[in-house]
């Protein structure tokens, strides 16, 4: 079985849906000899944002803030599940075969490993997460990948693309991708095609960014 963490950006409130539906219709439990496993992490979207203006507003400490960003990612995920139908679980033992949404605050509260920061998110919370399911790490968003001279490169190392300053990940995933030795793919959300075809291991428009080098 080919386990996959695909981390679904909170910035894809609108396509989420179709992102999902996608999905399911391809590597659903109900395919015939289908081999993938997919776990869904969910991103904070505007819940997150909530929380981020709520803590800076009102002065709320890191350890409380982390934690209330936490279920502001599994707001996001019944919103999907509310949406889509597809199973969930709150473990990351025993991922069935199809597509599976995490609900990740148990999981998290249970092995608390990750910083808690702003610059620890949704992002660095799915390669952990990728990491001990070892599986491969998908994270989609709404851009087409990691943009350089408004050029969306193809291949980039986690070296590289801490040089750059801010991008579309949050600023700890790329030390991650180094000390865990993964690799991470990104991968425009806009286009549900793109997500199977990342999942499947096509050539796609996207950012193939190395860890394990």
């Amino acid at each position: 079985m080919k386990r996959v963490v695909v981390k679904l950006g909170g910035s894809l409130m609108e396509d989420a849906p179709a992102v999902i539906r996608s999905l399911s219709d391809n590597f659903g439990a109900d395919i015939d000899q289908s081999v993938f496993s997919i776990l869904i992490v969910p991103g904070g979207g505007p819940f997150a944002d909530d929380v981020r203006s709520v803590s800076e507003r009102y002065g709320i400490g890191d350890d409380a803030a982390h934690w209330m960003a936490i279920l502001a990612m599994e707001q996001y995920a019944y919103y999907v599940v509310d949406r889509t139908g597809i199973g969930s679980t709150d473990s990351i033992e025993g991922i069935p075969v199809g597509v599976t949404m995490l609900f990740p605050y148990r999981v998290l509260k249970e092995s608390d490993k990750l910083p808690h920061s702003w610059d620890v998110t949704s992002d660095t919370i799915a390669a952990w997460v990728a990491r001990e399911l070892n599986a491969r790490f998908i994270k989609v968003t709404d851009v087409d990948g990691v943009y350089a001279e408004d050029v969306v490169q193809t291949w980039m190392t986690a070296d590289e693309v801490l040089s750059m300053g801010p991008t579309c990940m949050d600023n700890t995933l790329p030390l991650l991708l180094k000390e865990y030795r993964m690799d991470c793919v990104i991968v425009n959300g806009k286009h549900p095609e793109r997500v199977v075809d990342a999942v499947i291991g096509k050539d796609i428009v996207g950012t193939h960014i190395k860890g394990n080098i």
